[in-house]
C-alpha cells in the first residue's frame, strides 16, 4: 500500500482547520433565545445515517467522537483526520398563522477531529466541535406609558458555545474497551435588541454579551463479542458531566454609533447535565446491523429569562439499520461502502406553556472507501420540532452531513519506534 507522507497529512490538518473559519450560520432558530441555545447531541459523522445510535458502534476506518472506548477499533499504528460539515433547511409556522415561513438556511462544519492508535492497545483523539449554537431574529410592537404611543423592537441573537476535547482510549482485555474524554466549553452568546420610533426620535440599541467556560468529563465502555461469528453483539455505555458554566454578563446602550452607557458586568453561570447514554447493536457477517440507543439528561433545576419557559429532564431514543458490503482482501475484510437509515425522537430539556418542546427525525445515508487512504459519508435528515397545538413554532427542517476521513501510517524516528 502506498503511504501518504508525514508533511502532506500535516498540511490537510491546517488546511481543515483554517477552512472552519469560512463556515456561515445564517439560520433562524427561534427557540435558542432560551438557555445557552440548541445543545447539540448529534454527532453528524458515519452514525448519523442510522438515527445517531454511535455509543455502541465499532467500525475501522471512521470515528467515532459517541463512546471514547470506540477509539481502540483504530487499526495500530493508523492516524486518522475526520472534517464533517452539515447543511440545513428550515420553515416555520408561527403560532396563531395558516402558512409557514419562506426556507432559511445555513452550512456549518461541525467536527474537526484527529485520532492515532499509539499501541496496539491503547488510542488517543482530539477535537473541537460546537456545543451549543444561537441564532434567532424577530420584531414585536411595544407601547410607551399609553397604548397610543408605540415603537419597533428588533431582536437578533447569535453566537454559541465550542467544544474542544481530549479522548484516550484502552483495551483492557479481548471484547473488551473503556475510554475516557475530558473537554473544555468556551464562547459568547450576542443579543442585540434595537428600540426604534421616527416620531420619537427613537434608535436605540441595547447589546448584551454573555460569556462562558466550562469543563466536562465524559466515561465510556463497549463490550463486544469476538469477530468472525455469524452475530456479532456490542454494547456501549457513557457517562457525562460538566461544571456549572461560568462567565460574565456586560450591556450596552448604543445610540448613532456611541455607548451612551454601560452597565457594570455581572457574574453569571448556568448548570449543566449529567448525561447517562446506553446502545446495543448486533450484526451478522452478512453485512447487516441493527442498533438501537436511549439517553437520558438530568438537568438541575433553574430559572430562565423567560417566565413561560422553564428547564427539566430530557431523553431521546434512537434506532437504526445498516448493510455493509465487505470483500476479503490477503485475508483481511475490507470494507467496500454501505447504506444506513434510522429514526430518532429527542425531548428537550426547554419547556414551553408547560408543554414539552419534542423533535422527530428521519435519517439516512451511504459511505465509502473510496481507496485505503480515504474514506466519505453522507448523511439527511428529515426533522419537525415543536406542535402548533401546544402554541410553539413549529420548524420542520431537512439537514444534510457531508464528512471525509483521511488515514495514514505513521512513522517516527529511531527514538520513538519506527512504524513503517
Amino acid at each position: 500500500m502506498k503511504i501518504m507522507s508525514q508533511k502532506y497529512f500535516l498540511l490537510y490538518c491546517t488546511v481543515v482547520f483554517f477552512s472552519m473559519k469560512t463556515a456561515a450560520q445564517n439560520v433562524s432558530s427561534p427557540y435558542s433565545i432560551l438557555g445557552i441555545g440548541d445543545i447539540e447531541n448529534n454527532d453528524y459523522g458515519r452514525f448519523s445515517a442510522s438515527g445517531n445510535t454511535g455509543v455502541s458502534r465499532r467500525e475501522i476506518g471512521f470515528y467515532n467522537f459517541a463512546n471514547p472506548a470506540s477509539l481502540t477499533v483504530i487499526p495500530y499504528k493508523s492516524v486518522n483526520l475526520d472534517f464533517t460539515t452539515r447543511g440545513r433547511s428550515s420553515i416555520f409556522k408561527l403560532t396563531g398563522a395558516d402558512t409557514f415561513t419562506n426556507p432559511s438556511k445555513d452550512f456549518v462544519v461541525k467536527r474537526v477531529a484527529l485520532s492515532f492508535k499509539v499501541t496496539p492497545k491503547v488510542a488517543f483523539a482530539v477535537g473541537f466541535k460546537p456545543f451549543s449554537s444561537v441564532n434567532y431574529q424577530y420584531t414585536g410592537v411595544a407601547s410607551i406609558n399609553d397604548e397610543n404611543t408605540e415603537y419597533i423592537r428588533y431582536v437578533d441573537g447569535s453566537g454559541g458555545l465550542y467544544q474542544t476535547y481530549f479522548s484516550i482510549a484502552k483495551e483492557v482485555k479481548r471484547g473488551l474497551s473503556v475510554g475516557v474524554t475530558t473537554s473544555w466549553l468556551f464562547g459568547s452568546l450576542q443579543n442585540s435588541t434595537e428600540y426604534y420610533n421616527p416620531n420619537l426620535g427613537l434608535d436605540i440599541t441595547k447589546k448584551d454579551y454573555k460569556f462562558y467556560n466550562a469543563a466536562g468529563l465524559q466515561t465510556g465502555m463497549q463490550y463486544y463479542s469476538k469477530p468472525g461469528k455469524k452475530w456479532q453483539h456490542t454494547v456501549g455505555v457513557t457517562a457525562t458531566a460538566y461544571t456549572n458554566l461560568k462567565g460574565q454578563s456586560t450591556t450596552d446602550y448604543i445610540e448613532s454609533d456611541s455607548i451612551i452607557k454601560s452597565l457594570q458586568p455581572e457574574t453569571i453561570s448556568m448548570k449543566l447535565p449529567v448525561s447517562i447514554v446506553a446502545g446495543y447493536s448486533i450484526a451478522r457477517n452478512s453485512g447487516l446491523s441493527l442498533h438501537a440507543q436511549g439517553s437520558y439528561h438530568k438537568w438541575p433545576a433553574q430559572k430562565l429569562s423567560y417566565k413561560a419557559a422553564s428547564v427539566k429532564d430530557a431523553f431521546g431514543l434512537n434506532a437504526g439499520i445498516e448493510y455493509s458490503r465487505k470483500i476479503d482482501i490477503s485475508g483481511y475484510s475490507v470494507e467496500k461502502f454501505y447504506l444506513a437509515c434510522g429514526v430518532r425522537m429527542e425531548q428537550s430539556y426547554l419547556v414551553l406553556n408547560s408543554q414539552r418542546l419534542k423533535e422527530y427525525a428521519l435519517t439516512l445515508g451511504a459511505g465509502k472507501n473510496i481507496s485505503p487512504l480515504i474514506s466519505i459519508h453522507a448523511s439527511m435528515e428529515f426533522g419537525k420540532r415543536g406542535q402548533a397545538s401546544y402554541n410553539q413554532i413549529m420548524e420542520n427542517y431537512m439537514q444534510y452531513s457531508v464528512g471525509i476521513t483521511l488515514k495514514d501510517l505513521w512513522y517516527g524516528t529511531k527514538k520513538f519506534g519506527r512504524y513503517n
